[in-house]
This record gives C-alpha cells, structure tokens and sequence, in this order.
C-alpha cells in the first residue's frame, strides 16, 4: 500500500495547517513563513522574505508565546498518518551537534565537543517504509539537549559520557510510540550510541522490537568468550551483495573512528545466533540480572585492497529463524543512514546552521519550521532516486514542468518522469551530471530558482490576460 499522498508536490501546508500557537494570528504567521522558507530553504532570511516578512519572521521566531513543539505537533501528527498506513515501520533514532559560528556569545546556546564551538545537540526519530523503499515518512520525535556547563577533560565532551543524556533513547520511543496506531509495529534502529543495557531491557520488556548495533564486547552468561567472539563462531547463514555509498574519514575516539570508504558493491556475510547478556555496572538495579538478544554479525570476508572490511554486530528481539528473517533485520539497520541523509537535507539543505538569530529560543522554533521542509526535500529526492518511473507529477504541479520544460537546459520528454523533472531543477542549482546525483545544495537552489521562474510566469500570464482583456 502507498504510504504518502498520490501526489507529494512542492505542498508544505498540511505539515503546519492544524498548529495551535495560542493565537490566531500567529498560526496565520507559522503557515506564512512555511510557505515561503519552504520555496527558498537554502536562502537566507534576508533573501527569502521582503522586508515587512523579515521584520514579522523575526518577532515570530522571538515570540514567547511560539513554542518548538506547538510548531512541530501538526508534523508529528501527520507523520503518525502516514505510519498508520503500514503494517510495519522502522524508526531510524539518531544524534546531530548544531554548531552555529560567529565570535559573540548568542544567549542560551551551550558547548559542544569542540570546546570553543557553541550549539546544541539535536535526538531525532525518522519514521521509513518497512517494504524495502525506505520512504520518508516524516519525524515523529525531537528532542534537544544543551551543555550550559563546560566539562573538564576531553572523555567527557561525547553526549554519553554526560550525565542523564542517555536516557534520551528511550525518552524518544516512548514519545512516538504515543503517537503511532496500535496496529502499527516500529522497528527501533539505534548506532552505537544506543548500545546500553538499560535500553536493551526496557525495550525488551515493552516488546519494543529493535535493532542496534553493538559498541560493547560484552560478557555473556555461561561463555567464557565475549558477544564479539561468540558471535564471530557462529555459522554463516547467507551472504549477499550490498551496495556501499562513499564516506569521508570521520576521527572520533578509538571505536567511534569511520576510515574513508569508495562508492562499491561489497559481498557481505550474514551470521546469527542467540546470547544472554550480563547485566552491566551502570545499568540500573532495576534491569534484569540477565537478557537474551539475538546477535547477528555481518562481515566482508575479501574488501578491494585499500578498503576497509565491513563488519557489524547487531543486537535484536527480531526473529532470525531464517534466511528472510536474518535479512530483513539486517535490512532494517542498512536503513538508518537515511537519517544521516536527513540532518544533511536539514544543514545543507536547509542552511540551518547559517542562521543569523542571536538566541537559543529563536533558534529552536527556527529548528522547528526547517524540520519538516528539510523531510520534504529528503522525500523529494527520495521519489527521484527509487520511483525513477513515476510520473513527474508525483512531485512538481502542472505549473511548474510547464515552466520547466520552457527553461530546462535539456529538452523534457513528453512524459517526464519524477527522475527526470528533479535532474532537470538540479541542473538549474549547477548540477552537472558527470558528478552523480545531485546533493543537497544544488538540488535546494534548484528548486529556489524553478519557484522563483513560476512566479515570474504566472505574472507574464496575468499581464498578458490583462491584455487582452
């Protein structure tokens, strides 16, 4: 079944039309300033709004009486529809440090890892179709957290090392699964930040299903071996081929440290059995002593010289009584880098990090409004990368490939696919298609500049009826 509207267009109304700010005019001023930050995301303030607009955005974003979530709660119930329509779902759980510069001190904001650098840290949970598409189905949590102490010593600048952050894990699950039918399953999918034993139990005795990726060698009950070892002697179960998307050296302390990888199609073995963990020091006395998971371990016998080994240990209450079970677990956390794809659609995108508003309060209902126009991109370029087929109506009006089929520096088919409208905005931002698909950054001007050319077709139109008349 179709998880999102037959059409998707360039429409972000519905994802604020329901908010209750309190007063009317204000809701009236959300929907506006949607619309059009919405048709410019990576545009400046000063750029996408006339003057009277930026005045009146400002004192919005400044506003007491406007909240983040009295902003965000129309988006979470829209994303909860569209979950609804699915059986199953997975939610990809993730944490993001927003770093805004400048030399002046803006008020409320708090350290990040970077001692001189100040932000804060965003926890979201992006809800995606379980039938392999991985659609965006919007976010159904957000929470922030800000360091307004400066810790001494560098082990203590990771967000789990800070007291009490942690417990934003499960703060998170709980939240949606407030949100979601009761007919529809959430597949939680953490990093290696989720692996606590708290979370696992918790998780566990809710019946919460999960799968996360392990960070702790943990010890385990009757084995003299560890989970890594353990795990490495099971019997391998299946393997395939898996494409591999390009990443950059990422540093971080010893576990946390990603080697820079080539675009490639790796062959990938799957291997799983049961475990029973011991209940670790810090988790709480409340936890069982004990808790059976299932590990799944997923390794590249023979990576291309040069190239790191993929290797994974994935902790599940998901069944993995066979080839298909093993699978669609593993499929599950290969989901999660979509999240990743998201905070770039939001940063990059969105531009969010350049924005010049000079509190944590303004800057947090900033954060609010992008969030849903950053899933509407990600959709976006989602429907151009897997409906490559689909009808271009599928994401731009009537209008608008009318516009682009006049401008477009290579002529539209007759019937143009959503592939075929999105590569053509991207070629408006710059894109050249020597580079692969197009990112974030020329897709969002892309679409900026298409919007900005309908505007000046559709007052050509007026003048001419005008006219004629």
């Amino acid at each position: 079944m179709d998880v999102v509207d037959s059409r998707v267009g360039l429409e972000i109304a519905p994802e604020f039309g329901d908010a209750d700010l309190g007063d009317a005019r204000l809701s009236r001023r959300l929907g506006e300033l949607a619309r059009k930050l919405a048709d410019r995301p990576g545009a400046s303030f000063p750029k996408a709004l006339d003057d009277a607009e930026l005045e009146a955005a400002y004192r919005f974003f400044g506003n007491a009486k406007v909240t983040p979530e009295a902003i965000l709660a129309p988006h979470f119930r829209q994303s909860a529809r569209r979950s609804s329509r699915c059986k199953r779902i997975i939610v990809a759980h993730d944490t993001t440090a927003f770093e805004f510069g400048g030399t002046s001190k803006r008020e409320g904001l708090g350290h990040l890892i970077k001692p001189s650098a100040q932000g804060f840290f965003g926890h979201f949970s992006l809800a995606l179709s379980a039938d392999g598409k991985r659609r965006p189905l919007g976010l159904l949590s957000l929470e922030t957290i800000f360091r307004l102490k400066k810790p001494i010593g560098h082990k203590k600048w990771t967000p789990e090392q800070s007291l009490g952050e942690s417990a934003r894990w499960l703060r998170a699950v709980e939240d949606l699964e407030a949100r979601l039918s009761e007919r529809v399953e959430a597949v939680h999918v953490m990093d290696r930040e989720g692996d606590q034993y708290a979370l696992l139990a918790a998780l566990a005795d809710a019946n919460r299903p999960f799968v996360i990726r392990s960070f702790q060698n943990r010890r385990l009950v009757d084995h003299e071996c560890r989970l890594g070892e353990c795990a490495s002697k099971a019997t391998v179960r299946l393997r395939r081929e898996v494409p591999l998307s390009p990443r950059r050296h990422i540093k971080g302390p010893k576990g946390q440290r990603h080697p820079a990888r080539r675009q490639r199609i790796a062959k990938l073995s799957f291997a799983a059995t049961a475990v029973e963990l011991k209940r670790t020091s810090t988790a709480r006395a409340r936890s069982a002593a004990t808790r059976c998971v299932n590990i799944i371990r997923v390794f590249e016998r023979k990576p291309p010289v040069g190239e790191p080994a993929v290797e994974w240990f994935l902790l599940t209450n998901l069944p993995i009584d066979n080839d298909d079970e093993i699978a669609f677990a593993v499929d599950c956390y290969r989901a999660r880098s979509t999240i990743e794809e998201y905070f770039k659609a939001l940063k990059t995108g969105c531009q969010y990090e350049k924005r010049q508003l000079e509190s944590a309060a303004s800057l947090l209902n900033a954060l609010a409004l992008f969030a849903p126009v950053a899933w509407r991109l990600l959709l976006l370029r989602h429907l151009a990368r897997s409906d490559r087929h689909a009808p271009a109506t599928r994401a731009l009006t009537p209008k608008q490939l009318e516009v682009l089929s006049a401008v477009a520096k290579k002529p539209l088919p007759a019937r143009p696919s959503v592939r075929d409208a999105m590569l053509a905005v991207a070629k408006l931002g710059g894109h050249q298609t020597n580079n692969g698909d197009p990112g974030w950054l020329v897709l969002g001007r892309g679409i900026h500049d298409l919007l900005l050319l309908e505007v000046g077709w559709r007052a050509r139109e007026l003048a001419e009826t005008c006219d004629q008349s």
